[in-house]
């Protein structure tokens, strides 16, 4: 029986052991995801990696191909401006251009 003094007051909200279990299940659901999307960031990391190592032989094809068609445009270019026996280097080995010149643009 109450006196008149004591109130009976509900406690408001969940136990504390349910609202316990609540926030491990939430946490536990976010680390998960967090772990997921570290996997699946390195994987792509990974796949990302060996693409580029499987285009390096594509893209040094091109590079060489780009060369080769510069070299004989120039040889050309030297043919019309020298003529056929004027020799420009003491050297007949192929030597790799360092850098290429680009005639100015005609318009």
């Amino acid at each position: 029986m109450l006196t008149p003094r004591q109130r009976n007051l509900p406690a408001r909200g969940f136990r504390p052991g349910v609202m316990f279990l609540g926030i491990s299940a939430i946490m536990g659901f976010g680390w998960y995801k967090l772990f997921h999307g570290i996997r699946e960031a390195n994987e792509l990391a990974r796949e990302k990696m060996w693409a580029r190592i499987h285009l390096i032989p594509l893209l040094q094809a091109e590079e060489d191909r780009d060369q080769v068609r510069r070299y004989y445009a120039d040889q050309q270019r030297e043919k019309e401006l020298l003529g056929d026996n004027i020799k420009v280097y003491n050297t007949d080995k192929f030597v790799r251009p360092t850098f290429a010149v680009a005639p100015p643009p005609t318009k």
